[in-house]
């Protein structure tokens, strides 16, 4: 304790400190505590001599202050030696005083170990400095009298000065008392105690201690007699050694070997060590079930005597000079089991393993690789047949395809010569019937040699660029006197563009296609046939492309479905014998269709007819083609520039389209994300309209994959977000993802033309200077004749439920303009609710979300504030009550629409011509 360094009054040395006594240089008394006033009177001023002295010492001058600075020290009243102040002695270097920090009063016999307390200067040095070193020493020093009292505790046995101070004198039963230790320890300690006293010998033992926050700790006691010259016990000296992290490592060693032991005697596999020679010096239990030996059977024998035979003489050359040269070795040897009969096959790896001051030795772990051994034998012999029978079928059908063709050819080419002569009818019909059966075996050869060709892995595909469409037309031309013959419509619903090059085997494509336009022929007699392709997506540099082709034939029971595809299977037995066949058509199909990564299945219903659909995945090729005319308007500033819109919503798409082929521009449309990157990838635009909330890919997405293409001149093109969010730091986000601005749904014709002249101009491109700053357009045309249609009539003075400001602006006033309009607004919502209904019903409210955000625009875009409010907590999802908000949302919706019906009876007219 070192209170120099602190600055205390007297009322705080009263409460710290109650017995302390202030020293001057002329060693006389400053000042006392309160306390020392109740046991002693003085003399301020006096001599500290005259009223005090301190244990162990007759006289008191600066010295010995000096020397005892810093240590504990005890002190009496010269007229009531049995009095004993204990404390600490400090130096105050700021006022030149002693301090002696009294805290403790004692009566009784001082217990004072220290061997300064002999008048002899030198023995006093010599026993301060001895002390010191104690109170140093990492390891608990304690010093008992022969009645087990504390004489002696240095500060690592307790590290608290005030109960160390307290214990002198006292004993183990004292300590647990003040320390909160059970008094088991001391009982414990006192019996090894007596057992020194008795023994006069050193005694040791762990002790295991448990600290108030629950940890464990060790220690390891020693307790050591010192006996005098009459070989008794004068003194016995305690020290103790904290070994808590000794035992945890013990603990972990102790952990390790056992699983290491378990490892070695649990392991499946052998586990052995033998020396140089071959001598085995351990072995696992493993060998038991292995070689059905005991560990004594085999230990100290040499592994050539569990090896046969005719395998002992190549251990030395083949494994252990090896071992000696290499260090390591892998290899399989044969075993012979104790019964003698069985041979074990071994798969080993062995090690040399060389430790200081004894021989090397090997370790070595080896498997039981018996059952493998003999699979493999199996497979070899089964290999080599199969070898010889897919030759001997090769060779076959290679001399069987020969055999047939070679005559088939000499059949078609005679019947050929004999169409050319002069036939009566009966004669005509005999020779088409030739040809008809000639075609059909060389189709049923045909088939049979590619479904070898399937099995066997030697069917190879082309990869070369091809037009599809044209491939799809010139498939089903083929086609076409087959299906007239049968009275039977061929229909061509192909969505793909005319100019469609795509990467693969034609060949193969034309193969599935014909053979399922065949069997819909075949199996259809009334109704028709229709082929069907489509796009289903495009992304990067491949296409998903899906083909239907679709019958009103006999169909298939349900039954026969899941087993149609499997090689000489047909929708019943019968059809074999009506229709003929091999039934392998379909299972070449679904092969082919697979072997180019796509997916065959079918839907068909017994007596209604079949539908067979396959997706194929294609390289692209050539880029798609627009050929659409180009359109011009009296509008100087945007004419002729080209634009991409993309927009999900159709009456935002009408809307934005026409205006901005009324200020003449070239328009291009598409549904989503995905569709605008691929058009941009074939197209150089001006601008693109982007719409941020799309399906398959939202304008964000889109507008990042078109930053990344690798060509300037698409990668650079201006992006406009144009959205229905309205939400502050939205126009920014869309700006980080690489957009040029952001207009906001719905729009005015000038705010949306203001707009992309600015980012025009932004982007360096030179515009015609506008007419007088007006937007001048041809108005849109009218509607052709119309067939009026009574309305729903609406209550006078009823509020307007509606604004059709805007549209008739944009449609400057166009009557054909603006019904068009009116009439799409009311399919498009109807259409939406509908599905917003659905999804409400079915708990999907995230698509409710996504419906709403499309009526967001739709009723901007025609005035209608009713909705609003109802449409944005759906969007967001925050209102409580989302279901009778969607039974609200739909009463507007029907009196909006009941409101604008009646006041334009007009716009819902069919036409008459």
């Amino acid at each position: 304790m070192n209170v120099s360094h602190f600055i205390f009054d007297n009322e705080q040395f009263n409460r710290l400190f109650p017995y302390f006594i202030l020293i001057n240089k002329n060693i006389r008394i400053d000042g006392c505590g309160k306390s020392v006033d109740n046991v002693i009177t003085h003399n301020p001023g006096g001599l500290f001599s005259s009223f005090f002295i301190i244990a162990g010492y007759s006289t008191v001058n600066i010295q010995l202050l000096s020397e005892l600075t810093g240590k504990t020290i005890t002190v009496s009243p010269v007229n009531n030696p049995n009095i004993h102040l204990r404390g600490q002695l400090e130096y105050l270097a700021d006022t030149e005083q002693f301090l002696f920090a009294g805290n403790t009063l004692e009566e009784g016999e001082p217990h004072n170990f220290s061997l300064a307390n002999k008048n002899d200067g030198k023995v006093k040095g010599s026993a301060i400095f001895y002390e010191d070193i104690l109170n140093e020493v990492p390891a608990d020093i304690v010093l008992f009298d022969t009645e087990h009292h504390y004489l002696f505790i240095n500060p690592t046995a307790i590290k608290d000065p005030v109960l160390r101070e307290l214990m002198i004198g006292k004993k183990d039963e004292d300590y647990c008392q003040y320390a909160n230790r059970p008094l088991s320890v001391a009982h414990e300690r006192r019996a090894y105690f007596n057992e020194v006293l008795q023994s006069k010998k050193i005694r040791t033992w762990e002790e295991k201690i448990i600290r108030a926050d629950g940890s464990v700790q060790y220690k390891l006691r020693n307790m050591y007699p010192v006996l005098d010259e009459n070989n008794e016990v004068k003194l016995v000296i305690g020290y103790g050694l904290d070994i808590t992290d000794m035992k945890r490592v013990e603990e972990q060693v102790k952990i390790s070997e056992k699983r290491y032991r378990d490892l070695y005697n649990f392991s499946p596999a052998l586990i052995y060590t033998h020396d140089m020679d071959g001598k085995l010096l351990s072995i696992n239990p493993a060998i038991t079930s292995t070689l059905g030996y005991n560990e004594e059977d085999v230990v100290n024998a040499n592994i050539k005597d569990l090896l046969p035979v005719y395998d002992r003489k190549k251990v030395q050359q083949e494994y252990l000079d090896k071992l000696a040269a290499n260090g390591n070795g892998r290899g399989i040897l044969r075993a012979i089991h104790k019964n003698g009969r069985d041979v074990v096959y071994l798969f080993y790896q062995s090690y040399v393993v060389e430790e200081p001051n004894s021989a090397p030795y090997i370790i070595g772990f080896s498997h039981d690789i018996t059952d493998r051994i003999k699979i493999e034998k199996e497979l070899r012999v089964a290999k080599v047949s199969t070898e010889s029978a897919a030759r001997a079928k090769e060779i076959f059908l290679a001399n069987m395809s020969h055999e047939i063709r070679t005559p088939m050819n000499g059949i078609l080419g005679l019947n050929n010569l004999l169409i050319k002569t002069e036939l009566d009818d009966q004669q005509r019909s005999y020779t088409r019937m030739i040809s008809e059966s000639v075609n059909n075996l060389l189709v049923i050869v045909n088939d049979i040699l590619d479904i070898e060709k399937i099995g066997s892995g030697k069917m190879e595909l082309e990869s070369r660029p091809f037009n599809i469409s044209n491939k799809i037309s010139r498939t089903m031309q083929l086609f076409q006197y087959k299906s007239r013959e049968k009275g039977l419509d061929l229909v061509l619903n192909n969505r793909l563009p005319e100019e469609f090059t795509v990467i693969g085997d034609q060949y193969r494509f034309a193969q599935i296609l014909s053979n399922l336009i065949n069997n819909a022929i075949k199996f259809t007699h009334k109704g028709g046939i229709t082929i069907s392709a489509a796009l289903l997506y495009n992304a990067n540099n491949k296409v998903l492309l899906e083909f239907s082709v679709k019958d009103t034939g006999i169909g298939i029971s349900e039954d026969r479905l899941p087993i149609i595809f499997e090689p000489f299977m047909q929708g019943s037995s019968h059809i074999t014998r009506k229709y003929g066949g091999t039934g392998l058509g379909l299972s070449i199909c679904k092969s082919l269709v697979e072997m180019q990564g796509g997916h065959l299945k079918v839907n068909s219903q017994l007596g209604e007819g079949t539908e067979f659909m396959f997706s194929l995945t294609y390289k692209k090729g050539l880029a798609l083609s627009d050929n659409r005319p180009e359109q011009v308007i009296d509008i100087d500033q945007l004419r002729n520039k080209k634009m991409l819109l993309a927009e999900d919503v159709e009456l935002n798409q009408f809307l934005a389209k026409n205006l901005l082929e009324s200020w003449g521009c070239e328009v291009d449309v598409v549904d989503n994300g995905a569709q605008a990157v691929e058009k941009v990838k074939q197209n150089k635009y001006d601008v693109i309209l982007m719409d941020i909330q799309m399906p398959e890919m939202d304008g964000i997405t889109a507008t990042r994959k078109i930053r990344n293409l690798p060509e300037h001149q698409h990668s650079n093109v201006p992006i406009i977000a144009v959205t229905a969010n309205a939400l502050k730091g939205d126009s920014q986000y869309y700006m980080d993802a690489g957009m040029n601005d952001c207009v906001t749904k719905p729009y005015t014709e000038e705010k949306l033309f203001e707009k992309i002249v600015e980012v025009l101009k932004k982007e360096g491109v030179k515009l015609p200077e506008a007419n007088n700053g007006r937007i001048v357009a041809e108005p849109i045309a009218e509607s052709s004749t119309m067939e009026q249609i009574t309305p729903p009539q609406m209550e006078e003075n009823t509020p307007k439920l509606y604004d059709l400001t805007m549209i008739e602006t944009i449609g400057k006033n166009s009557e054909g303009f603006v019904n068009k309009m009116i009439v799409m607004f009311d399919d498009i919502t109807t259409q939406d609710f509908d599905k917003m209904k659905a999804a409400a019903a079915a708990g999907s409210w995230q698509e409710v979300g996504q419906v709403a955000h499309k009526l967001k625009s739709t009723v901007g875009n025609m005035g209608v504030d009713i909705m609003k409010d109802a449409i944005r907590e759906l969007e967001m999802r925050t209102s409580n009550d989302p279901q009778a908000l969607v039974v609200e949302l739909g009463e507007k919706l029907e009196r909006v629409k009941q409101q604008i019906r009646a006041d334009h009876p007009e716009a819902f007219v069919n036409p008459t011509n």
